[in-house]
């Protein structure tokens, strides 16, 4: 205020730092969906009453394991009427060619096995028996592969027909993350570059990814494509969660990178 003119001298901390030689990544900023990428909805095949329920929700199953058995009581019966029906069709088989010759293999003897076993009804009575059998084979639900069951949909005792819910199975190790890329930085993704990956329930975490597709259609209202990112999950994410994803676009190589 009095017209002189002071200096000041201010100190700046001045640290040292390594720089080392690298990669520069150059990353595209996005947001997604995870998404398992082996999820079913297992429903009946057959119809029948429910005998037993050996597992809950939230179990883990191995592929090939039992989740529902269907009364097999009505099927195994459905099967031994299938066969005495396939036996009374060979009887009455035999009996039609009862005194032909099986080394004739002339046409008109070949016309007439034909005719007979035709007649005899036994190629129904054994398209029947391997339908009874093939219902006795759907009274067991297992799983088709391994995972962890997100619902059961059935108790002991309930009735159920073709088509009926039985379960929901989720295998958590297959999780893919569709990410939705703007339109002018779709050029820029490419499949194989590395992705990281930070959940939106899991303040902190990081987990390391891989860009394994580019999908090919625009969103015409979003003006963004897709891109699906495989992720090495340590048990942080969950199918229908959301992310924030950084996916390599530009990779500068042996440049120097300071911290």
């Amino acid at each position: 205020s009095d017209g002189r003119r002071t200096d000041s001298t201010v100190a700046l901390p001045v640290v040292g730092a390594l720089v080392r030689r690298g990669d520069l990544v150059l990353t595209v900023r996005a947001t997604g969906a995870v998404r398992a990428d082996r999820l079913v909805d297992l429903k009946s095949e057959t119809q029948g009453t429910v005998a037993e329920v050996p597992v809950r929700p939230g179990d883990h199953v191995a592929a090939g394991q039992l989740l529902v058995r269907l009364d097999p009581r009505p099927l195994d019966l459905a099967i031994r009427e299938a066969e005495a029906s396939v036996a009374e069709a060979r009887m009455r088989l035999q009996d039609a060619l009862l005194g032909d010759s099986p080394r004739d293999t002339s046409f008109i003897s070949r016309d007439r096995r034909e005719n007979a076993r035709l007649r005899s009804g036994i190629v129904a009575a054994e398209a029947r028996l391997e339908r009874s059998q093939l219902e006795r084979q759907r009274a067991e639900i297992s799983a088709p592969f391994a995972g962890v069951l997100d619902a059961v949909s059935v108790v002991p005792g309930q009735h159920l027909g073709p088509g009926d819910a039985v379960a929901r199975l989720v295998d958590l190790g297959t999780l893919t993350i569709e990410a939705a890329v703007l339109e002018h930085d779709l050029p820029l993704v490419r499949t194989g570059g590395s992705a990281t990956v930070f959940p939106s329930a899991r303040a902190g975490t990081r987990l390391r990814g891989t860009i394994v597709a580019v999908l090919p259609i625009v969103d015409t209202t979003s003006r963004s494509g897709r891109a699906l990112v495989r992720v090495s999950d340590d048990g942080a994410l969950r199918p229908g969660m959301y992310a924030d994803v950084e996916l390599e676009a530009t990779r500068l190589t042996r440049r120097i990178l300071v911290p």
